[in-house]
């Protein structure tokens, strides 16, 4: 019986890797790596970083990526660091260089993000985005994108190794709560404390999620619905079909959170979309732009930039044909 379920799970381990690096289109890529580095821009855009940089060294955690930096950055520094980013950012946006732009953007995020929850309270607000976007980091940068669109496993396995990264960390996110406190996460009385201790960080105000936390079937029904969002995330996204309608049940899920205990989890919906709705098209489809087809002057789903080498296939493991 182990033998049989060893050779079940090798060949289940196999379709899983062919259906990674099946090829893609060149756009797909463009469009996925753009939107992540946009969500980035934003929220290197719309914090004070300088803050960290007045914080007491004595709430500062050095058990995360920079924990090497022993002493408090400059605000000159984190300023040039923000800079740096958005810099990054604009060359993935204007296709120029957009893997080393999209590299210089992580990396100023994740450096920023890793100082900021390292000083006072730890928070995973920014985690999804940083943990996603890694596979986007070892993607090479199409020839001409704008102007024309190549098949290959080159340009195909990077969004969809990006989306399982989106799927294993909501995935995770449920299997923890499980692992902690099992069954009584949804069947205790947890979400109500939850929401009665985190009633004063509501926009809204406190007395009606106060109201809402002495409600035991509505609060386990929030939380069961949350951990079983969690938890199925792999199928959601696994089909093409329900990519888009995971975005708006997880953008549901997080402004609840938001509009109960104040919040912000903006930039695991943006990721969640950027990733998921470019890759709920069908490949000859873009973003935008509407669908590709053979001989329309911006190239088909298999066709070689203009003036390509012969030798593409051989250089670049693009799938073309003359």
């Amino acid at each position: 019986m182990s033998g049989v379920a060893g050779s079940s799970l090798r060949r289940a381990a196999l379709a899983v890797d062919r259906a990674l690096l099946a090829p893609g289109p060149t756009h797909r890529l463009v469009e996925v790596r753009t939107l992540l580095a946009l969500v980035i821009g934003l929220r290197l855009a719309t914090r004070d970083w300088t803050a960290i940089a007045r914080r007491p060294a004595a709430l500062t955690d050095h058990g995360n990526v920079m924990g090497w930096l022993a002493l408090t950055p400059p605000a000159w520094l984190l300023v040039t660091v923000q800079v740096a980013g958005l810099a990054g950012v604009a060359l993935v946006v204007a296709h120029r260089r957009g893997r080393a732009g999209f590299a210089l953007a992580w990396c100023a995020y994740t450096a920023l993000t890793a100082l900021w929850g390292g000083s006072g309270k730890v928070l995973h607000n920014d985690v999804l985005t940083v943990t996603v976007a890694v596979a986007l980091l070892f993607a090479a940068d199409p020839p001409r994108p704008a102007h024309t669109t190549l098949r290959g496993s080159a340009w195909g396995w990077p969004p969809r190794a990006a989306l399982a990264t989106l799927a294993t960390v909501y995935f995770l996110t449920g299997a923890q709560k499980l692992r902690h406190s099992g069954t009584e996460w949804v069947f205790s009385d947890n979400m109500s404390w939850v929401l009665r201790q985190g009633a004063g960080g509501s926009p809204f105000g406190a007395r009606w999620v106060q109201t809402v936390a002495d409600q035991p079937v509505l609060t386990q029904a929030l939380a069961g619905g949350a951990l079983a969002l969690e938890l199925t995330a792999p199928l959601w996204l696994a089909i093409r079909v329900t990519r888009i309608p995971f975005v708006l049940a997880v953008a549901a899920m997080h402004g609840s959170i938001w509009a109960f205990l104040g919040l912000d989890y903006s930039a695991w919906v943006l990721t969640a979309a950027a990733v998921a709705v470019p890759l709920a098209l069908r490949p000859d489809r873009r973003l935008l732009g509407g669908a590709l087809g053979r001989g329309s002057g911006t190239g088909g789903a298999d066709a070689p930039a203009p003036g390509a080498p012969h030798d593409e296939k051989r250089r670049t493991g693009v799938t073309v044909r003359p």
